[in-house]
């Protein structure tokens, strides 16, 4: 019988996840909302009608599970797969700031769409208040004080869709990077994490959206990269494929190239082992002038399989082996400097080739990654073959749309429901005294005479002590003394107990 539950559910859950592939099936990109489809027999481009707006940089959008265009944001409006304003989806950020950039978004990374059941989406944008622009003009002090979120019905007007929910705050009062934002489901398979990205130091803010109720789960900050501050800066924030490691860089003022890397946990939202790499510096503007040289990063993207990181400087793109930590030089300028426009954000196709855009100019034209999982040059890069020629003058290609892997399906969260499979993997695992109000002793037993970490959790997945754990040291102490009684969970690797705190 559990055999034939689990074909069930393993059945159900391709079925979903190969639905959830579609969603980012096609792409609204460039100047005028040029369309770009990804289906089984290629890909095809076509100009569009959104001729008022660009969507370049700030630019979102969601298909539905057959891959049809539903919605796409150029970052500052919602509009419906017929170019039309969805209703209530015009001006989603105050107003002075939408009069200032044009009614429409030039800063990566600020939309997103996230779908939820029953027709219902979430989309959100960072942004700045009236009187946070007033203060910018005024004073220069200049900043994104706002995170916003709106939710869609796409069953309201008779399947039209409707925002029903405009411009509710998130976070007020708030000093937040211009850029990077990214979701990543929920363990669940249903749910979404959402990190935003502070504007000084690295803070990061995270949020879950579930199906009806939006929790705040506050911040981690991390002691670097600082990357300088300043109000024009690039940046992206990126999700591996299967969600368990998160990357984010920022051209800070002074340019250092940082790249923060940590672990994600899906299931409580919680991000760990962090590292910090470094860009090499490589020549920039004229490339024969090798006087002129920076560290800067603007962009990245992982590999559909997570082994491997390509960043982006505005003139050179570079690939980092997550496992041996050495950089591969994988492009510079591909065309003259004069006629070259910056790399700028990538992201991962369906076809999981990586698309990079361009920064300035009037480009049409994304370049390829066509094998992003092959080290150094087998990687196969193309410059520029993402081709709009043929759509006219005014064919801009933009970047690609910011979206999240949709396609991202659910995985078992520890503590481990079922005790039969719990009781096996628990067995070098042991605390006691359990309930303790003082201290608990871990002992573990380490096989390979290597090292590990010893984490301790509240319910809700929030950590609240972690230390290396020596293979020499056991039993392990623990002063629990400072805790809130309630029920914790004590993580070594990927073993679990449950830990009373009286």
């Amino acid at each position: 019988m559990k055999t034939i539950l689990l074909i069930l559910v393993s059945s159900f859950i391709s079925i979903s996840i190969y639905a959830q592939n579609k969603l980012g099936n096609e792409w609204i990109t460039g100047g005028g909302g040029n369309r770009v489809k990804f289906t089984q027999s290629g890909i095809f481009t076509s100009d569009n009608k959104f001729i008022l707006s660009y969507f370049t940089k700030g630019n979102s959008n969601i298909c539905d599970t057959n891959g049809n265009l539903i919605l796409c944001s150029d970052g500052y409006n919602v509009y419906d797969s017929n170019a039309n304003y969805l209703d209530g989806g015009d001006t989603l950020i105050p107003k002075d700031l939408f009069v200032d950039q044009d009614g429409w978004s030039a800063l990566s990374q600020s939309s997103i769409f996230l779908p939820m059941d029953s027709g219902i989406y979430y989309f959100i944008t960072p942004t700045m208040s009236d009187s946070q622009y007033a203060d910018c003009q005024a004073n220069s002090n200049c900043h994104f004080d706002l995170l916003l979120y709106n939710i869609i019905d796409m069953k309201a007007n008779g399947g039209a869709g409707k925002v029903v929910k405009r411009m509710q705050p998130l976070m007020e009062h708030a000093f937040l990077s211009k850029t990077r934002m990214m979701a990543c489901r929920h363990a669940n398979g249903k749910d979404w994490w959402l990190l935003k990205q502070s504007e000084f130091g690295n803070v990061v803010f995270k949020f879950l959206f579930t199906q009806d109720s939006i929790y705040d789960y506050g911040s981690q900050v991390f002691n670097s990269p600082s990357w300088g501050s300043g109000w024009d800066l690039r940046g992206q924030s990126m999700f591996s494929q299967d969600g368990s490691k998160y990357a984010t860089t920022v051209d800070g003022i002074p340019a250092t190239g940082e790249v923060f890397i940590a672990d994600f946990d899906r299931c409580y939202g919680i991000l760990s082992n962090e590292k910090i790499i470094y860009t090499p510096e490589l020549n920039y503007h004229n490339p024969n002038d090798t006087t002129q040289k920076q560290k800067t990063s603007v962009g990245l993207a992982f590999s559909p399989n997570g082994k491997l990181l390509y960043v982006m400087s505005p003139h050179n793109l570079l690939q980092y082996d997550l496992d041996d930590n050495t950089w591969f030089h994988v492009a510079g300028l591909d065309t003259s400097y004069q006629k070259f426009q910056d790399y700028s954000s990538s992201y991962l196709g369906p076809d999981n080739k990586l698309y990079i855009g361009n920064f300035g100019g009037t480009s049409k034209q994304m370049s390829v990654v066509n094998n992003p999982d092959v080290k150094g040059a087998g990687c196969n890069f193309c410059p520029r073959c993402l081709r709009l020629d043929s759509l006219g003058a005014n064919a801009y290609v933009g970047t690609p749309p910011c979206m999240p892997n949709y396609g991202l399906g659910a995985q078992v969260c520890w503590p481990l429901e079922s005790s039969e499979i719990g009781d096996k993997r628990l067995e070098t695992l042991e605390v006691y005294p359990n309930p303790s109000s003082t201290y608990i002793d871990v002992r573990y037993e380490i096989r390979d005479n290597r090292n590990a970490t010893i984490e301790l959790f509240t319910a809700l997945g929030q950590r609240v002590y972690t230390s290396p754990i020596s293979h020499l040291k056991s039993p392990f102490s623990i002063d629990v003394s400072n805790l809130s009684t309630g029920i914790y969970y004590l993580r070594v690797e990927n073993l679990v107990k449950k830990v009373i705190i009286e």
